[in-house]
């Protein structure tokens, strides 16, 4: 017997710690003596736990009670009966209670009279409908599983109804490991969306729902659950729309209660807004000179309340009006703390109201629409002149361009000494920085701000003002992740101050973010939603244009174009014309079949209307050039071909600051290449792909290829530099694997190359399986570059790295040198091995090696991370490809990515996001990196003899194909497919 042997009664008992609990699971499935055991010690337990439920059952007829198991000996059987029905002990189940009957209520839990989970399961048996109540209590102790009815569902290989068991009881655990042997199904879908529930993760939950849902529309579970997921996300009129669809299935029981949720969810929604317009409206009342709001307003939506009273002094028309506005300003400074307010009103009130009440009167106008914008100037001039800065302030904010007053608007909201300006003073330069094409300027200037927003809510507005013009820098930015993290921010503070038109706003930005994230099901969930919240079509132009437009977009990338001309054609029916975004899906739609007669006249209406209005810096002129190129080029293919070329010339200069000039150059080739591609002028395709990146035009062994929605071109050079290629626009889904991408007579014509130079444009760019492992092939990032052969030898190794504690991940491997090599090695290792250490070792380094975890992380960065030791300070622990922009590698190293996932990247349709293309542009010459897991015991073993060739000098492409090859025939490992390299 071994030692972990003497550990089973205490394991029955409960009573080993949490890991020691764990180990000895593992070592029960593994130890006949231990199984034998287990038996005896089912048996009784059975029996004692049949003996204590007869005793329960008996009538209380005297005072003395027989207690059930306590709890912490259910909560151990809890975990045991998964053990017990895999150590094969099922019969021992079934014969030790011969004489019990099957129990299927006591397994569903429904001799209760009610449920206690909300969500609804597929099982039949765990789906019978009794009303939802939520149980108060929450230490009650978990209720017990029946082990004959589990042995029973085991023998019949019902894996989902003990899935179902153990999620009745709250053991996610348990229940996601007996899910995860299924084939996939819209049940299993709608099931797993449960799981994704408990942990309140409304947003994975309902990505699972919407694919069950898109594979059977009217599934009653999935139809349910996702009415749960997008009231957990604050969607009150779209889960109402799901739980109606429920109600309309005639269940009985689950569609009354189905009508009562939406019925609820529709008066919640309708009371929030009906609250907010009723504010607003005795606001716009107020700065009128009529009645103050009233003390319960202030309380319920103080940062609209503040709004409204700098308004209300600035448009009195005398003193005493003012005065009377004193109650409210001693009100709101009691919340905010100080007597901010309070002065301003003492200082309004003294003010000459001979040469005060006139320009009043004009700004009361100003606020409500009436000064036309010819009339502004003069206005600003009279106000200056006559040393009204209190109202010259809130007139400054009606100037559209934010560069033009900056330093004047600053210099007056300083003087204020009010948070209140300070901060919005901050709001407006970062408006000016992103105008002049400054968005680092104006993320930092925003971050900095933001760390005067605590989290007791002082200043909520305006810090929620903060976390969404930050969102929209980070969108400038192209960095989508953070912008939700940032707007997701904004939309709690909204929400926390009953802040109904500012959270209108927000659910639209999270949709633009989420589609611009490639999250369509969520980006339809949030803009469908916003959608709903305005009853009155064409209401708010500019919101109404965003949620259309952006609708389009997210149909338009699923090729469904027939809904996104629908979006486009519901938008236009509000008369304005055409932002940029709706301009952008007009031109995409110009290739299909879905191009409208009026289209041409729209469009050029729109981007007359956008170049007059739009600095002619700014990276989107370029951007509006190419979509003019790419609507013509379907009509007039020399024309449109000009507008093109003219749109790359003009992003050329703003490329390294504006995202919008960068995907104004990248689409911009997309158009050049399909439409050389499509009339079979493959010499001028392979020019325009080696073009871009400024590479040579390649004389032999080379591929490109470019994906745009449904259309596909491919251009092959081969080893006697022959000519051949393909055009096609049979996709009908988005592109979710590029095997298969080149056609098999393509292939074939690369196999007698040595090598293969990739030209991959984005989305395809560091996609593993594109060419079978046999050829040798690079994924070619950038351009040529010499390298100093005669540097000396630097080589940094990241290795042993230390988790943060609370992520869990196992320790790896102990790297340590062959006893081979030599030169120069900086090892940073253990609690050394932090991001900032390792950022500052990179720079003059000729090979790196990290060795750590790698994680795919959505919420957090695009493209996977690397776990590094954590900073002593900030606890920072990541290594991600937003950390190597701006990096100068002036070693030119070879980089060894040795961590899961570390290839996988984000891609968009201008450019691809990852750590490899990160290293690349900072100046590495070549990266190795997996897209997938990559097994620790056989990293070294693989990846030490590829390093050690390619410091001999052979080329990386060739030593990988071979390393592959013979890993292949000598291990099997499939792992070493998705081993990509990158130069």
């Amino acid at each position: 017997m071994s030692e972990l042997c003497a550990r089973l009664e205490h394991f029955v008992d409960g009573e080993l710690p949490p890991v020691d609990a764990e180990n000895f699971r593992h070592h029960l499935t593994r130890c006949a003596t231990c199984e034998s055991k287990m038996k005896e010690l089912l048996a009784m337990e059975l029996l004692a736990d049949d003996a204590l439920n007869v005793a329960g059952e008996a009538p209380a007829t005297g005072p003395v009670v027989i207690p059930g198991p306590p709890a912490w000996r259910r909560k151990t059987w809890l975990m045991m009966v998964p053990l017990a029905l895999a150590a094969g002990l099922a019969t021992l189940v079934l014969v030790s209670r011969v004489d019990s009957q099957p129990d299927a209520n006591a397994l569903w839990l429904a001799q209760a009279p009610t449920r206690s989970m909300e969500a609804r399961l597929t099982h039949p048996g765990a789906d019978r409908y009794r009303p939802h109540e939520v149980m108060r209590s929450e230490g009650s102790a978990p209720r017990p599983l029946p082990m004959r009815e589990m042995a029973q569902l085991e023998k019949a290989g019902d894996s989902r109804g003990v899935a179902m068991a153990f999620l009745l009881r709250g053991d996610v655990g348990q229940a996601s490991a007996h899910l995860g042997t299924l084939p996939p199904s819209p049940d299993l879908d709608s099931d797993q969306a449960v799981l994704a529930l408990q942990r309140k993760d409304w947003e994975g939950a309902l990505t699972l729902l919407e694919h069950a849902l898109k594979a059977k529309p009217q599934h009653p579970q999935a139809l349910w659950n996702r009415g749960l997921a997008l009231q957990g996300l604050g969607l009150w009129l779209k889960a109402a729309e799901s739980f109606e669809q429920v109600a309309a299935l005639k269940e009985p029981g689950w569609s009354q209660e189905a009508e009562q949720r939406a019925r609820q969810l529709r008066e919640k929604a309708e009371q929030e807004r009906k609250d907010w317009k009723g504010t607003k409206q005795d606001c716009d009342e107020m700065v009128s000179g009529q009645t103050l709001l009233t003390e319960q307003q202030v309380q319920a939506r103080p940062g609209l309340s503040r709004l409204c009273l700098y308004d209300a002094m600035r448009a009195a028309a005398s003193a005493e009006r003012v005065e009377a506005l004193r109650p409210l300003a001693v009100l709101l400074d009691r919340k905010d703390g100080g007597t901010h307010l309070e002065d301003a009103v003492r200082r309004a009130a003294r003010r000459d109201f001979r040469v005060r009440a006139p320009l009043a009167a004009e700004y009361a106008r100003l606020t409500r629409g009436q000064l036309k914008p010819e009339e502004l100037e003069s206005f600003l001039t009279r106000l200056r002149d006559a040393r009204q800065e209190d109202i010259l302030l809130g007139a400054l904010l009606f100037v559209k361009d934010a560069r033009k007053y900056e330093q004047e608007y600053r210099e007056l909201a300083l003087a204020t000494r009010d948070p209140w300006f300070a901060l919005l003073a901050e709001e407006q330069q970062a408006r000016a920085d992103v105008l002049r094409g400054q968005a680092t300027r104006a993320k930092e200037r925003l971050g900095t701000a933001l760390r005067a927003c605590g989290g007791d809510g002082q200043w909520n507005y305006r810090c929620l003002e903060l976390h969404r013009q930050l969102a929209e820098v980070e969108v400038v930015l192209h960095h989508p992740v953070e912008a939700r993290i940032q707007a997701l921010a904004g939309l709690e503070r909204a929400r926390r101050g009953n802040e109904w038109a500012k959270e209108l706003r927000v659910v639209q930005e999270l949709g633009q973010i989420a589609r611009y994230h490639g999250r369509l099901y969520l980006a339809r969930a949030y803009l469908e939603d916003a959608l709903l919240r305005m009853p009155v079509p064409c209401s708010d132009p500019k919101l109404t244009e965003l949620a259309h437009t952006n609708l389009a977009l997210a149909f338009y990338r699923i090729h469904d174009f027939a809904s996104a001309r629908e979006q486009i054609d519901r938008v236009a029916r509000c008369g304005q014309p055409p932002e940029l975004p709706r301009a952008f899906v007009i031109a995409d739609l110009a290739h299909t079949e879905y191009r409208r007669e009026g289209d041409a006249e729209l469009l050029s209406r729109g981007l007359e209307v956008l170049r007059t209005s739009l600095s002619k810096e700014a990276g989107e002129q370029p951007l509006l050039k190419h979509i003019e190129g790419r609507f013509v080029i379907e009509q007039d293919r020399r024309r449109g071909q000009a507008l093109l070329r003219q749109a790359i010339t003009d992003a050329a200069p703003l490329l390294g600051s504006d995202g919008d000039a960068r995907k104004a150059r990248a689409y911009s080739y997309t158009s050049l290449i399909l439409d050389a591609a499509r009339h079979g002028e493959l010499e001028l395709a392979l020019n325009l792909f080696a073009e871009e990146r400024g590479l040579p035009v390649p004389e032999r062994c080379t591929l490109g290829v470019t994906v745009d929605d449904e259309r596909t071109a491919v251009v092959v050079r081969d080893t006697g530099g022959r000519l051949m290629g393909g055009y096609s626009t049979g996709r009908r889904e988005p592109l979710t694997t590029v095997e298969g991408l080149v056609p098999s007579n393509l292939v074939e014509a690369l196999r007698a190359c040595p090598s293969v130079d990739v030209l991959a444009r984005p989305p395809v760019q560091g996609q593993a399986g594109l060419l079978p492992p046999e050829i040798a092939w690079t994924y070619r990032v950038g351009g040529f570059r010499a390298h100093e052969a005669t540097s000396p030898a630097r080589r940094l190794v990241v290795a042993d790295v230390v988790p943060p504690p609370e992520m869990h991940l196992p320790a790896l491997r102990t790297w340590s040198p062959l006893e081979s090599e030599t030169g120069d090695i900086t090892l940073l290792k253990g609690i050394s091995a932090t991001p900032s250490h390792v950022l500052e070792a990179l720079r003059d380094t000729t090979e790196v090696q990290i060795h750590a975890h790698g994680i795919i992380a959505p919420d957090e960065a695009d493209g996977s991370m690397l776990v590094l030791s954590p900073e002593a300070e900030s606890g920072r622990f990541a290594l991600t490809a937003s950390d190597l922009q701006g990096q100068q590698l002036q070693g030119r190293p070879v980089v060894l990515l040795a961590a899961c996932h570390a290839a996988y990247s984000q891609e968009y349709f201008h450019e691809t996001f990852g750590l490899p293309v990160a290293f690349i542009e900072a100046g590495a010459r070549a990266v190795l990196a997996a897209t997938q897991e990559i097994p620790d015991s056989e990293v070294s073993a693989f990846f030490e003899p590829v390093l050690a060739r390619i410091r001999e000098g052979v080329p990386a492409a060739l030593v990988l194909r071979d390393a592959r090859q013979d890993w292949l025939r000598g291990h099997g490992g499939t792992w070493v497919r998705q081993v990509l390299l990158f130069q």
